[in-house]
């Protein structure tokens, strides 16, 4: 009697003990709920205008965000199109890193630049804090705010990071591709 009063509290401290493991290496891994802010951008393809090219040409950046097999980041393919013709433009990954607690970015672009940073939520928008670095050494602090505008559109507006504070660059409107 007493070797089986104490071979089931040997089980259900082993059983304890594994919940306890399996609660914590759920809690722990990074998930698709960590990157639930960024997420609506997979839900579409995306057109944004740019302005008309010196010579007249229409230009717009074709956007792509998946989902990876595993569900942990979300990959971005964009291309710039011109007059209808699509070359690469940008390739880059979101993903979640539980050490800043924070999800981060990585693109490289056609020239062989490196663009990473983190993205928080403020005020409903997504800051992009990030630095890049050109394919010679050179880098360069921004600012993004993508301010989401339902499901079917969304802004990104694009700053340098300089000594005095921000300076504007660039606002784009991204809309569902048709």
């Amino acid at each position: 009697m007493k070797q089986m009063q104490t071979a089931k509290v040997v089980a259900l401290t082993g059983a304890f003990t594994v919940a306890i493991l399996c609660a914590d290496a759920q809690t722990s891994t990074p998930s698709a709920a960590a990157l639930e802010p960024i997420a609506f951008l997979t839900a579409h393809e995306w057109d944004a205008k740019l302005p008309d090219s010196p010579e007249g040409k229409k230009k717009k950046i074709h956007a792509r965000f998946t989902w990876t097999q595993n569900r942990q980041a979300i990959r971005i393919s964009n291309q710039l199109v011109i007059d209808g013709k699509a070359s690469p433009y940008i390739d880059a990954l979101y993903a979640w890193d539980p050490q800043q607690h924070a999800i981060v970015f990585w693109y490289v672009d056609a020239k062989g630049s490196l663009t990473k940073g983190t993205v928080k939520m403020e005020e409903g928008k997504l800051v992009h804090e990030f630095q890049e670095i050109e394919s010679n050494g050179r880098t360069a602090d921004y600012v993004s705010r993508v301010t989401p505008h339902g499901s079917e559109a969304w802004d990104n507006e694009i700053f340098a990071r300089k000594e005095n504070g921000l300076t504007p660059l660039v606002k784009v409107r991204y809309e569902v591709a048709q």
